[in-house]
């Protein structure tokens, strides 16, 4: 990160031609607002785990490490309950939402931790997304968020970057059900964000481009599209770093998680 080096004019202009790449390959999106004086909240994902289950929305807020972007929370929460999500605040761990990497086929998720999330946020989101959630040790301090060394496609291939993890977390990563195979990315090509990606369909979208990784994209049957973003990456984040998903999952998590709150609520009463 290089505070202060962001052109403001010309991240505006690549914010737009993201925008324009995500609805060409056929995403709806949203826009929140940018939030005065809290300049990390263009990075969306961080703020919250958004899923819907037969048109009910919850978003899991997220409790921030730092207090540069705990305040974006309470504007987020609001924005979020007037697009009518369902805002659950959980307390006593930190979990931001680049830590969070969702598995295909309701398989539940992978929860990055050490740098920003905590282990302990692994049985949180476990009860939201009532799934299994397994954690990962992150150990790289240029590769904080789990988005920044690890991406998991539709299909179950997880493109990793080895060095940021713990070599007891990449054979958990590797028996976790849900992952196909796992394919490894050079440190080089994680630290120029190539695996911050969008997955649209058949369409994945980088940041940069990082041509190694273009390749392994291509030959896993996707269409790479690059777009330029050198001024988020100036901030420390690039092309999913930017964008918040709505994950889909199955109806009964919603009650279930309600339960086991009142549950907890109850014991600390």
């Amino acid at each position: 990160m290089k505070v202060g080096a962001v052109a403001w004019r010309r991240a505006c202009g690549q914010h737009r031609a993201f925008l324009r790449v995500l609805r060409e390959a056929g995403a709806s999106c949203f826009e929140l607002p940018f939030v005065h004086g809290a300049y990390d909240s263009v990075f969306a994902k961080d703020n919250a785990v958004l899923v819907s289950q037969d048109g009910e929305l919850r978003a899991l807020l997220a409790t921030m490490r730092h207090g540069q972007r705990r305040g974006e929370q309470r504007a987020r929460a609001r924005w979020l309950a007037a697009r009518g999500f369902d805002v659950i605040e959980p307390s006593c761990v930190h979990i931001e939402g680049g830590d969070v990497a969702m598995l295909p086929a309701g398989r539940g998720a992978l929860l990055g931790y050490g740098q920003r999330s905590t282990q302990r946020a692994a049985g949180v989101l476990e009860a939201f997304l009532d799934a299994p959630v397994t954690p990962l040790e992150l150990c790289d301090p240029y590769l904080y968020h789990l988005d920044t060394a690890l991406t998991v496609l539709s299909d179950g291939t997880a493109l990793v970057c080895p060095e940021a993890f713990t070599p007891e977390s990449l054979r958990t990563l590797a028996r976790t059900e849900g992952i196909g195979q796992v394919v490894p990315i050079a440190r080089d090509d994680a630290l120029a964000f190539g695996l911050n990606l969008v997955e649209v369909g058949n369409t994945v979208i980088v940041g940069a481009r990082v041509p190694r990784v273009e390749a392994v994209l291509r030959g896993l049957g996707r269409r790479p599209v690059s777009v330029r973003l050198d001024q988020f990456h100036l901030a420390g984040g690039s092309a999913a770093c930017l964008v918040a998903r709505v994950h889909s999952l199955p109806p009964v998590a919603a009650q279930r998680f309600r339960e086991e709150q009142e549950q907890v609520e109850s014991l600390s009463a």
